[in-house]
């Protein structure tokens, strides 16, 4: 009699020891098959859709309303993992506005799109005729998107950038506007950087000079209070446009892109190269995140690692946020010359000795690489 309940004794722990494992492999199961969901859902929702998207973030709008409205929209896969991921990377804090994302985009780059400035006014219509130029797009970009929204090919609107007798009569329409960049030398197009963010309709103008003309006009307008103080910077426009396209790459709030600018200033008084990525990637014409050594070489004259100053011209049509950032910069005092972004949370670090930059670079190389 013993012996038999020994036996069942061991049975019923052998049948207590496979229950624990089963529970054990569905846990693991539930968390990995949540692990593989949510990373799934951090891709963009069409890798190869370029279509943009408009949402409005309402004044006190919640992370839960903003992400409900991004998901609707089919901005983002699934509004939980956008505010798992929000939460996480400290990136809720968003500003009322319109904002425009692109289906190609990952949840990394919508949230830090969100976390910018986004427009007073409507930036998309549902005019199949209405072109929206977005900050920091460059010629190529707009020459890209033409086509969708006009009668205008990408061919046509190249062309048009280089039409020399049509560059010079705008000249002479926008003389402080354009004088310094039809006078610069190894220029890609003399228009690049003067073609301001806007939504334009593409049918009204009579043809495509017309509509061109459109954009420079704003930029002429819309730089005209900032002049006299790129003057007492002892920078021509084309100088403080070209600084004004960094700083729009380079930053994503209006305070860190005076920031950047105030280190350019800085950079440029003790003869140093700026050293940004963008114009690398313009030299290049390759929007690649991880630079090689090799590209850092490149010769290019838009090449700011291997050349001192300004570059032959802007890298992209920046908006009024980065212009403003040029004409009123802030921190010079503090002799920041360097600055390293941890990608994670959006936050810029701002160092006086390379030193310091190299030890913030290498604290967030762990970050930054996954979030390229």
């Amino acid at each position: 009699m013993q012996r038999r309940r020994r036996r069942r004794s061991h049975a019923g722990r052998y049948w207590l020891i496979g229950i624990f494992i089963a529970i054990v492999l569905i846990i693991v199961g539930v968390v990995v098959g949540r692990n593989m969901t949510y990373t799934n859902n951090l891709k963009a929702v069409d890798p190869k859709s370029h279509k943009k998207v408009q949402i409005e973030v309402q004044q006190g709008a919640t992370s839960d309303q903003v992400a409900s409205e991004l998901q609707k929209a089919g901005a983002i896969k699934s509004a939980s993992t956008f505010n798992k991921y929000i939460a996480d990377h400290n990136l809720a804090d968003f500003k009322a506005g319109y904002f425009v994302v692109t289906k190609n985009m990952d949840v990394k780059q919508v949230a830090k799109q969100l976390n910018g400035v986004g427009s007073d006014t409507p930036l998309i219509t549902t005019s199949k005729n209405s072109l929206l130029i977005t900050e920091g797009e460059s010629v190529d970009q707009i020459a890209a998107s033409l086509p969708k929204h006009s009668k205008y090919t990408k061919q046509d609107f190249l062309n048009l950038m280089k039409d020399q007798d049509f560059l010079n009569g705008l000249q002479k329409l926008y003389p402080d506007l354009l004088s310094s960049t039809m006078s610069a030398s190894d220029v890609r197009y003399h228009l690049e950087g003067y073609l301001f963010p806007a939504v334009y309709d593409t049918k009204k103008p009579k043809n495509l000079k017309g509509l061109v003309e459109q954009m420079v006009a704003a930029t002429n307008q819309r730089i005209q209070p900032y002049l006299s103080e790129f003057q007492q910077e002892n920078l021509t426009v084309q100088q403080a446009m070209t600084l004004a396209s960094l700083a729009q790459k380079e930053a994503n709030t209006p305070s860190d892109m005076q920031k950047v600018a105030g280190v350019f200033f800085n950079r440029i008084k003790a003869k140093m190269p700026l050293q940004s990525d963008v114009s690398v990637q313009y030299a290049l014409q390759t929007h690649k995140p991880n630079l090689s050594l090799a590209d850092l070489k490149v010769d290019s004259p838009y090449n700011l690692y291997a050349n001192t100053g300004y570059g032959p011209g802007p890298f992209n049509n920046p908006g009024i946020y980065a212009i403003k950032a040029i004409a009123q910069p802030t921190d010079e005092d503090q002799d920041y010359l360097y600055f390293v972004a941890n990608m994670k949370t959006g936050k810029i670090h701002f160092s006086k000795t390379l030193d310091e930059q190299n030890a913030y670079t290498q604290k967030y190389q762990n970050d930054n690489n996954k979030q390229k």
